[in-house]
């Protein structure tokens, strides 16, 4: 399954005209799949012609949430202690 192909039909700047349009460069070109999420183009459509040109993002792509639940500084932080005894009696010095 590939993840290039939206699940919408194509939104155009000119039946849109309150949403803000980012930059197309605003995200990098090569991105990983899984990883990204997809966004949601905005195209122009030509006068002369029939065709369509993306001139940015409706909705830029955004990075998923994988794995930060995975490691954390505060538990990196956390220096082990001795273990605890439980059940000894201490003795007491005179």
């Amino acid at each position: 399954m590939t993840h290039k192909v939206g699940r919408h039909e194509r939104m155009y700047v000119k039946d849109n005209p309150d949403m803000k349009v980012y930059p197309i460069d605003c995200v990098p070109s090569r991105r990983s799949k899984s990883a990204w999420t997809n966004g949601v183009k905005a195209y122009q459509r030509q006068t002369d012609t029939s065709s369509e040109v993306c001139i940015g993002w409706f909705h830029p792509p955004r990075t998923r949430n994988k794995n930060h639940h995975r490691y954390s500084t505060q538990a990196r932080r956390i220096v082990p202690r001795k273990a605890r005894l439980v059940g000894m009696v201490h003795d007491e010095e005179e």
